[in-house]
Order: structure tokens, then C-alpha cells, then sequence
């Protein structure tokens, strides 16, 4: 075979031309494009993909807010969420209101079973200068029962942040002024100078006073909390004080204006005093003698004191019942008038008198006696120790006046 320009030349010796393949199905245009941007699609999938769920898109969590003052001037979305430091969520929003602010937290709904019901909540930093987390603080006291979602937890405390210090020492500083700075802190120097042994004497004694002291700070913190009840009473009654002391003023006031008719009244009282001295002294044995003469009839109606008290007592309540049966409300008087069977006669020696109670005057049931009631009744040795009765039965011939009174004494007819 042999080779020439434009062709080959077959043995025969006649030219042969080369046809050109045809492209494959893969090798078109368009089937390359169409791969190509099926690779850039999925390669932006894969990447979104990637960041939603490093952002937590994917995620499955619940919603719980944070109510405080304050949120922290490092405090961020996507901070960290804890609970005995364990992560448990992140932040996802921060807001302000009225009542301070409000942190929204995305917490994964098997750890938020880690957190007590009754758990409160502090925003802390990891470093002074760190970024704010979140924190689960559990009580001494944890509840059975779980946060539930969308529950809002009250923040204890926010950790300050240095800033805020420098801040507050700068506006500090602005407002006082160098040259009596200076006077105070060279005054304050000169006192010290040279008493450095007496300061440290104060330091280690102050330091022996707490720790005599530090022992009773229970009983001074329950005194303290106890005082608060005390304090509430003086602030409900401030205003009756203030109005007390207003009016003593005005007293005083009076007094000061009457000062000369005051003055008056107190040299009659003086006169008054002599002239009682004198009448006191000239019958002082008089005075004793009637004094002792009274001893006895006093130590009587001592004695006496509860059966006079329910006396006058008792009259006083049956006064207005006397008026009304005695003709009070008009000219008549109100009777009862009936039959009544007759008690036992009396019988020897059963019904003789016989007096030996010791138990002293009484009164009893005066005071709190009601329509229906019966009085307590005081068991004595003495011939009344029976409640009378009325009889239940009739009873004919029966003894006479004479032998009742009289009994079987002789000439009294049976």
C-alpha cells in the first residue's frame, strides 16, 4: 500500500477515501450541556443542603422564651443553650420591650425533658470578655414534671460586662472634680500616715468581730425576714401617725396660745394640792380609823363580788320586762293566771335544812343565757340537791295547813 497525498492507493492501484465517523451519544452538544448543569445544580444543592443543616434547618426543636432586664451587650443569635452543661438549643431571636427583654430559644425536644418545670434561668459569659449563653440553673428542689414547650422562663441574673463598669467609673470620674479629689485623697493620706499599726490592729479586729458575728447571721437573717412584717404594719399605719403628730402640733399649737390661762391652771392645781395636804394631814387618824372600820365589810362584799355582779346585772336585763308586765307600755298589768298542781308536801326529817356548801358565792350562766336554755347547776351537800319537779299525780286528803306547819305536835288536830 502505498501512501499519497489527498487518499490511500489499494494494491489494485485505484484511490480510496476515508469517511468520517459519526459522533457517539454522549459526545453531542448538548448532552455535554445539559451534564454540565445538572453537576453546577448539584454541587449548589449539596452546599445548601450543607448550610441548612449547620444552621439547623433540619433540626427538630420546640420553642421556649427568656423574659429579662436586659439580654447583654455579647449576647447573639445562634448562642449556646445549657443546662448543667450539657447543649441543649440555641438562640434564635432577641427583642426588646416595655418590660426589658425577650430571648427566643430553639431547644431539641428530647434534652428539653433535662429541664425541670421549676428551673430558672442566668445569662452567663465564659470568659469577662466572652459572648453571652444561656444557662438552666435546676433549684435545690427540681419538679417532676418537664418545661414545656413555649413556656416563659424569668432570667435570675446578667452577668455585668466590663464595658459597663469602665462606663460607669468614666461617668463617675466626669462628675467629680480633680481638685477636691485631690484635697480628699492628700487629706485621707495625712490622717493615715504613721498609723499603719493601729489600721492593721483594726483590720485583725474587725476580722475577730465578723467571725463572733458570722455565726449568728442565721438568726440575723431570720430576724431580718421576720422585721418585714413589722415594717409592712408601720407603712400601713404611716398615715394615721403622720395625722397623729399633725394633730398633736395643732394641740401644741393650743397649748401656746393658752399658755397664760395654762399657767393659771396649774397655780390652782398648786393651791389645790396645798389645801388637800393640809385637810389629809389634820385627819390622817381619822382617815386610818375609817379605813380599818370599812376593812371588813369590803373583804365581805369581795367576797360576795360574783353573786352582786350577776345581781345588778341580772335586774338590769329584767328591768325592761318588769316595765312591760308592771303597766310600762300603758295603765294595766300583764298576769298569767291558771292552776297549778301543788309540789310534795314537806316530810321529817327528809326536808330538814341542812347548809354545808363550801364552795363560796357564784354566779353562773348570767351573761350568756338564751330563750330555752337551762343554767348550770352547782351539786352542793346541802338540802336542795334535788331539782324540783312538779308532781305527776293527783293527790286527795291531803294533810292540813296546821299539820304541815306544825306537824305532830301535840294539841295540833291530825
Amino acid at each position: 500500500m502505498v501512501q499519497q497525498q489527498g487518499g490511500v492507493v489499494n494494491p489494485i492501484g485505484s484511490p480510496f477515501v476515508e469517511k468520517p465517523r459519526p459522533k457517539r451519544y454522549l459526545e453531542q452538544r448538548w448532552v455535554i450541556r445539559l451534564a454540565g448543569a445538572g453537576l453546577v445544580l448539584g454541587i449548589v444543592a449539596a452546599v445548601t443542603i450543607c448550610l441548612v443543616s449547620f444552621a439547623g434547618g433540619f433540626d427538630n426543636t420546640v420553642k421556649v422564651s427568656i423574659a429579662s432586664p436586659r439580654a447583654g451587650l455579647v449576647m447573639d443569635k445562634d448562642a449556646k443553650v445549657k443546662i448543667r452543661g450539657v447543649e441543649i438549643g440555641r438562640v434564635t431571636g432577641i427583642s426588646d420591650g416595655n418590660d426589658g427583654a425577650r430571648i427566643d430559644l430553639a431547644i431539641d425536644p428530647d434534652k428539653l425533658k433535662m429541664v425541670p418545670a421549676n428551673a430558672t434561668v442566668d445569662i452567663n459569659s465564659s470568659t469577662v470578655f466572652g459572648a453571652k449563653y444561656i444557662n438552666f440553673i435546676e433549684p435545690q428542689t427540681p419538679s417532676s414534671d418537664s418545661l414545656k414547650p413555649g413556656s416563659v422562663v424569668q432570667a435570675g441574673a446578667v452577668t455585668v460586662e466590663f464595658n459597663t463598669l469602665f462606663q460607669h467609673l468614666t461617668d463617675l470620674l466626669g462628675k467629680v472634680q480633680p481638685e477636691k479629689l485631690n484635697a480628699t485623697l492628700t487629706a485621707l493620706g495625712t490622717a493615715l500616715q504613721g498609723r499603719g499599726d493601729k489600721l492593721g490592729q483594726l483590720m485583725v479586729d474587725s476580722d475577730d468581730v465578723l467571725k463572733a458575728l458570722n455565726p449568728s447571721l442565721p438568726d440575723l437573717q431570720r430576724d431580718l425576714q421576720t422585721s418585714v412584717g413589722v415594717t409592712n404594719l408601720y407603712a400601713d399605719t404611716a398615715p394615721d401617725l403622720l395625722r397623729t403628730t399633725g394633730n398633736v402640733a395643732v394641740t401644741g399649737g393650743t397649748i401656746v396660745d393658752e399658755k397664760d390661762n395654762f399657767d393659771r391652771v396649774l397655780l390652782n392645781l398648786v393651791g389645790l394640792a396645798n389645801d388637800t395636804g393640809t385637810v389629809l394631814s389634820d385627819n390622817e387618824k381619822a382617815l386610818v380609823d375609817t379605813l380599818g372600820v370599812l376593812r371588813p365589810t369590803t373583804e365581805l362584799l369581795n367576797e360576795y363580788n360574783p353573786a352582786l355582779y350577776c345581781l345588778v346585772v341580772g335586774s338590769a336585763d329584767a328591768l325592761p320586762v318588769g316595765n312591760r308586765i308592771f303597766g310600762g307600755d300603758g295603765p294595766y298589768v300583764t298576769l298569767n293566771a291558771g292552776f297549778m298542781g301543788g309540789g310534795t308536801p314537806y316530810s321529817y326529817p327528809k326536808d330538814l335544812p341542812k347548809v354545808n356548801a363550801t364552795g363560796g358565792p357564784h354566779c353562773e350562766n348570767i351573761l350568756d343565757r338564751v330563750p330555752g336554755s337551762h343554767s348550770q347547776y352547782i351539786v352542793t351537800d346541802t338540802s336542795e340537791g334535788e331539782v324540783w319537779t312538779p308532781p305527776t299525780s293527783t293527790s286527795l286528803n291531803g294533810p292540813r295547813v296546821f299539820q304541815l306547819l306544825f306537824g305532830d305536835v301535840p294539841g295540833v288536830a291530825k
